[in-house]
């Protein structure tokens, strides 16, 4: 008699996936009494003992349905008719966490684990095929998910097997009718007199598949399935440079900066991370996150984004808060998690603290943000001849502290020029009270300033710079206040993105006053109020 053809090809396809195992090696099938399952149950009943291999089940009741019990026995028994054995049914707790699907799969797959290194087996076998795999893709498209997602399910993960993959739901209910084997139908995978009443997956198997073959032709399986084969390459060259990245960045952020203090625990350096392409740095981020207990499946594009900004777009912003109640913070140069509970340094007294409100930033950020604007500046201006103007009086201590990181020599000169007088505002009346010493002809100049306001003094100041012959004009300021913008300025390094406040310290000053101050802080109102 001919051997039935969907027979043979399943046959066929569990030998290739069981081909890499020893002899006396142990399988087991995960069999639901399904189609699927049940056509893979007898495929290995088949292939195993001619391979020399042991081959048991372990049928999962999920308690989930009426009868499940009885359901389950009814499959376990099918599967020691085909010649299976071990063969035991384990019944599963779910927990609702996530939905009755996703805590079945969770139970599912931890009894599965437990029972391979129960009975010592090498492998577990899953029944999943062609149209499983495709469902996942077109799942995946449609909730804007990424590579990882879209690559569906993987052929093997740890002891987990899918000969399936390349097999369609169609051709397992045949080779059961062939066999004589008499599968469950779980009501639940449909069709139903109301569809709206079936899981999402159902749902996409009897509704949108069909339509999408409708439209575009038979083949839209298949080409999901395809779709997925060839992302799951790229994802998974992606996942090995994400995870040589975080190694190299976690590695990185051990050692403490010079002459920058270290916050405890665990940190991935900002440097090593900012130099990887987006799609190796963002992996990276999302494998660091979840390392560090954001659950995995309530981590979104969004999420990561926010930490990346912290690398890529990096203005002195706050904790990024996370799914799990994990805060991350970037300190010194490096991603950490932030503490719980962490609040603003409050002024302390004997920095005149009855005038301020609070401190902005203190000199630890200062001054490790100005360290990471000195390398990329380093880096920047290698083999040119840099002069460095600072604004006075609020960029001296900017100058002097920005310059001392600095590993390229550089020379310096100053200008005076006034918006401000007294108040609080910039006017936007420009007067130069000191001129430059240095011919900027030919000259690489950049201009350090301690603060961006409206813009008005430093757009006239690059204006003025550019007309005097000088080889670039480009701008470093240790803050900027978007929200206080009146014109455009381009400038090429940034400190910190601060709120339009009146900010003092660190040479910013209210009428002379406050210059002196190691941090910078709010004025408070009543210092300027009338």
């Amino acid at each position: 008699m001919r051997l039935d053809p969907d027979v043979a090809a399943q046959r066929a396809a569990v030998r290739a996936a069981l081909a890499d195992l020893a002899p006396g090696a142990a399988v087991l099938v995960a069999c639901s009494g399904g189609a699927d399952s049940l056509a893979l149950a007898a495929a290995t009943a088949f292939v195993a003992p001619r391979a020399g291999l042991r081959a048991g089940a372990v049928v999962v009741d999920h308690g989930l349905q009426p009868g499940s019990a009885a359901v389950a026995e009814r499959a376990a028994a099918q599967c020691r008719g085909l010649g299976l054995d071990p063969v035991e049914v384990v019944r599963v707790d779910v927990a609702p966490d996530g939905g009755p699907e996703a805590g079945a799969r969770t139970a599912r797959y931890a009894a599965l684990a437990e029972a391979a290194e129960r009975h010592g087996a090498a492998a577990v076998l899953l029944g999943h095929t062609l149209d499983d795999q495709a469902e996942t893709v077109l799942l995946g498209l449609a909730r804007g998910s990424g590579a990882r997602s879209l690559a569906g399910m993987p052929a093997r993960r740890g002891v987990l097997r899918r000969p399936f993959l390349g097999v369609r739901r169609a051709a397992t209910a045949h080779a059961c009718a062939v066999l004589g084997l008499e599968p469950w139908h779980d009501p639940t995978n449909g069709p139903a007199d109301d569809p709206g009443a079936l899981p999402l997956r159902s749902r996409v198997r009897h509704e949108a598949l069909p339509a999408l073959e409708a439209v575009l032709g038979p083949g839209v399986a298949e080409a999901l399935a395809r779709t997925a084969d060839q992302l799951r390459e790229d994802a998974d060259a992606l996942a090995a440079a994400a995870a040589d990245l975080l190694a190299a960045a976690l590695a990185a952020g051990k050692g403490p900066p010079s002459g920058v203090g270290r916050e405890p625990g665990e940190g991935a350096s900002a440097a090593v991370l900012a130099r990887a392409p987006d799609a190796v740095r963002r992996r990276a981020l999302r494998d660091l996150l979840v390392r560090w207990g954001a659950p995995a499946g309530s981590l979104a594009r969004v999420h990561v984004l926010a930490v990346d900004a912290l690398v890529t777009d990096w203005r002195g912003q706050g904790p990024v808060s996370l799914p799990g109640g994990i805060r991350v913070a970037r300190r010194y140069g490096r991603l950490t998690l932030a503490p719980d509970g962490e609040e603003e340094q409050r002024v302390d007294v004997d920095d005149m603290g009855q005038d301020l409100e609070r401190v902005l930033l203190t000199r630890e950020q200062i001054d490790a943000r100005l360290a990471e604007m000195a390398a990329q500046i380093d880096a920047d201006y290698v083999g040119r001849d840099l002069l460095l103007v600072g604004v006075l009086k609020g960029a001296v201590m900017v100058m002097a502290d920005l310059s001392r990181h600095l590993h390229s020599p550089v020379e310096m000169d100053w200008m005076a020029v006034s918006s401000y007088g007294a108040g609080t505002s910039s006017s936007g009346v420009v007067r130069i009270l000191k001129d430059l010493d240095t011919d900027l002809t030919g000259r690489h100049v950049l201009i350090v300033e301690d603060i961006i306001d409206s813009g008005l003094t430093l757009s006239w100041l690059l204006s003025n710079l550019r007309t005097r012959g000088a080889a670039s004009v480009e701008i470093a300021a240790l803050l900027r206040k978007p929200e206080a913008a009146k014109v455009e300025v381009n400038v090429r390094y940034v400190g910190f993105d601060i709120p339009s406040e009146f900010v003092v310290g660190y040479g910013l000053d209210y009428a002379e006053k406050y210059r002196n101050l190691p941090f910078v802080g709010t004025l408070a109102q009543h210092v300027y109020a009338d």
